[in-house]
């Protein structure tokens, strides 16, 4: 059996266009069953927030049930976990606040005095209205989920010695947090609880995918805890291996507890040094360490590369993912739709859209970059009209050009990530200016709450902090290599727009306004990290007092003055473009939130044109404040 798991994480604002989901359900079908008969779906839904909501992105996986067997994520939680972040906030704790546990949904005795209860109760009643839908539409149920995800800290008050690991990221985090110890029969027996409850309560659930050690979860001892190994005395002496190996066999205990037989997966989860290898070895049966199972595959749209915005897919690379579809032991097609940290999911249109490739490419499988480039054409003809099909074959392929030269001159975790730098140290939305401190508290009220730094100072005055680490980026600001991504992506967006004739004209309009916008964000990205080093390289004299400028005559100025002005500028100028992008229907295909409570580190809030006028005007307002500081040309 193959599997298709489709992962989204937005929550959609407003209602979805009429007949939507009809026109999904009755779409192209290219592929002939036989051709992928036996393979397994697996759509990971966790943002999914009410159940019209889930009810549309159930109905984009039911397409797939034609090819084999379909499984759907039924485990998003109804609202944020409030009581998890610490007064005054906490930018790690972000992290978690949407992370699902099965205490979240059915706590035994001794958590549930220390969890809102009205919370767990909302959390319940939509697993069970999922429940009803994905029944209506016969498809199986995936509990995403982690049962050693961090605790509050009353419930070790009361149980101290069930205290496991230290979990937080010290460089991250405002308040430390902890988890219980999975090596002790008592928390054994609590997991055994819920997982009984919950198979009890959702029989539809046949696999459960789990993480750890990362994102308020953690194992004892495990080498990827950010803090370092850390956990109780006595069960130091045993290794990743055999902590996996209970931890799995009591959390499938559990589900047969409660009548159920479920499939075990490690999915996001950290296991450093040889720990892989170790866990991997002493895996039991009917569990899998996913990074390492080589019958599962994965596609996706680019919500995350893309973050915010949404309705970006990368043709190229789904035709070059699926190649092994028909390969033997190929069981499993992952389909990722979802932004990080269950933030958002992208838009049903776009997903519609990713299984429309994953049909043509089950229907016409290629082998080789000959056989792709083809069958990319033939897209391109289907998308664009046979009139316009070279034209938005080379929008496409350029389109792929410019994701994969970004990721090769910004690579790496502490690149340019759009998820990271633009949105949770929010270059996005944030001024650019020589001199953070002279912002007033009413300048920095929209921005500063929300970036990624534990230390408000640091998040005030370091651009380039990259969650306690530091950006790395081009050696150039004029970098060729970045003019060359967004030529490309400009080039593209002006080759998709108003196609006369086109099928899918309006899809590709909104494809090119995407672009257009991940590109002005990788263009602000770069302009914060070149300001930063122009400020880091004059910090002397930024920190010192005002001064009168030597009245000699200079075509420059001191170092980092010109280049500055000019980086500025652009910002000033990207700044108002993107707002002009917005204004002309972009604002539709950004994942944001639909009431200000819900803005925070990895999330934008609703009004994102007035935060960024703000930003306009606040660059304005400190145009001069360089002149003190670093000295202009005298000519």
């Amino acid at each position: 059996m193959k599997t298709f798991y489709l992962g989204k994480h937005a929550v959609l604002r407003g209602s979805v266009l009429a007949g939507l989901l009809s026109a999904i359900l009755l779409s192209v079908s290219l592929a002939t069953p036989s051709l992928a008969a036996g393979k397994t779906f697996m759509f990971k839904v966790r943002a999914c927030r009410d159940i019209e909501t889930f009810r549309t992105y159930a109905g984009l996986a039911a397409r797939m049930k034609k090819y084999g067997n379909v499984q759907i994520s039924i485990s998003g939680l109804a609202d944020k976990a409030w009581f998890q972040i610490p007064e005054g906030g906490s930018p790690w704790h972000e992290y978690a606040c949407y992370v699902s546990a099965p205490w979240m949904y059915y706590p035994p005795p001794q958590i549930a005095p220390h969890i809102p209860a009205d919370w767990v109760a909302a959390n319940r009643k939509l697993l069970q209205s999922k429940r009803e839908v994905i029944n209506e539409l016969g498809l199986e149920a995936i509990f995403a989920a982690k049962n050693t995800e961090m605790l509050p800290e009353s419930f070790f008050v009361e149980y101290p010695h069930l205290r496991g690991p230290r979990v937080d990221h010290p460089r991250r985090t405002k308040k430390e947090a902890f988890t219980w110890c999975t090596d002790l029969e008592e928390t054994r027996e609590m997991i055994k609880w819920s997982m009984a409850e919950l198979l009890r309560g959702a029989p539809e659930i046949k696999v459960f995918s789990s993480g750890t050690n990362d994102a308020g979860s953690g194992l004892c001892w495990a080498a990827a805890q950010y803090p370092g190994p850390n956990g109780p005395r006595h069960c130091k002496h045993r290794n990743a291996g055999q902590r996996s190996r209970d931890l799995i066999l009591t959390v499938q205990e559990g589900a047969r507890r409660g009548g159920g037989e479920i499939d075990f997966r490690w999915s996001n989860v950290n296991f450093w040094q040889n720990e892989s290898e170790v866990v991997e070895l002493m895996l039991p049966e009917n569990s899998y360490l996913s990074r390492r199972d080589p019958a599962m595959i994965g596609v996706g749209t680019m919500i995350n590369p893309a973050y915010p915005f949404m309705g970006l897919i990368d043709p190229l690379a789904v035709i070059g993912s699926m190649e092994r579809y028909h390969r033997p032991g190929t069981g499993i097609l992952s389909i990722g739709t979802s932004a990080m940290y269950s933030r958002h999911e992208d838009s049903p249109e776009t997903v519609a859209k990713l299984l429309d490739l994953v049909e043509i490419c089950i229907a016409e499988p290629t082998t080789n970059l000959s056989q792709r480039l083809d069958l990319l054409k033939k897209v391109a003809a289907g998308w664009g009209g046979e009139q316009n099909a070279e034209q938005v074959f080379s929008a496409l392929f350029d389109l792929h050009q410019a994701f994969t030269t970004k990721n090769l001159i910004t690579p790496g975790y502490g690149g340019y990530s759009n998820f990271y730098c633009g949105v949770s140290m929010r270059h996005l939305t944030r001024p650019l200016v020589i001199k953070p401190e002279l912002l007033t508290p009413e300048e920095e009220a929209y921005f500063l709450p929300y970036v990624f730094n534990p230390s408000e100072n640091e998040a005030r005055m370091d651009y380039i902090d990259f969650h306690g680490g530091q950006m790395r980026g081009t050696a150039l600001w004029n970098s060729s290599g970045l003019n060359r991504v967004l030529s490309l992506a400009g080039g593209a967006a002006r080759k998709l727009e108003n196609l006369q004739g086109a099928p899918e004209g309006e899809w590709l309009n909104n494809l090119a306004l995407s672009l257009k916008m991940w590109a002005s964000e990788v263009r602000s990205i770069h302009n914060f990290y070149h300001a930063q080093l122009i400020r880091n390289a004059n910090a002397d004299k930024l920190a010192g007092e005002k001064r009168v400028m030597p009245k000699t005559a200079t075509w420059d100025g001191e170092k980092g003055y010109l280049e500055w002005n000019e980086i500025m500028r652009d910002e000033f100028d990207n700044t108002n473009e993107l707002i002009e992008l917005l204004e002309g229907g972009g604002l539709e295909l950004v994942a944001r939130a639909a009431d200000p409570r819900y803005e925070d580190t990895f999330l934008l809030g609703p009004d994102l044109i007035g935060q960024l006028r703000k930003k306009a005007a606040i660059m304005r307002e400190h145009w001069l404040d360089i002149e003190p500081y670093i000295a202009s040309p005298h000519k």
